[in-house]
């Protein structure tokens, strides 16, 4: 785990929690990849985490996404 997913990784566990962060990273890490738009991973992204009941404010789902955009792109650079 490089330095920037450390950091990221414990800011965002701290804020949301290590279940929360890890959900919404695993959500984001589907639509990555994925042939949709920015605007539409997000969306999507959102439905699933609301669908999956985090029981989060949106300014945390939308933290959480950010952060875990963040983690995730680090660790492709990485390789």
């Amino acid at each position: 785990m490089s330095i920037q997913q450390l950091a990221i990784s414990s800011f965002s566990k701290y804020l949301l929690g290590s279940d929360v962060f890890n959900k919404i990273k695993d959500i984001v890490q589907v639509y990555q990849n994925s042939s949709l738009t920015s605007k539409q991973k997000r969306e999507q992204a959102i439905k699933d985490i609301e669908d999956a009941a985090l029981g989060i404010s949106s300014w945390a789902v939308n933290l959480g996404i950010e952060l875990a955009v963040g983690y995730l792109t680090s660790q492709t650079v990485k390789k």
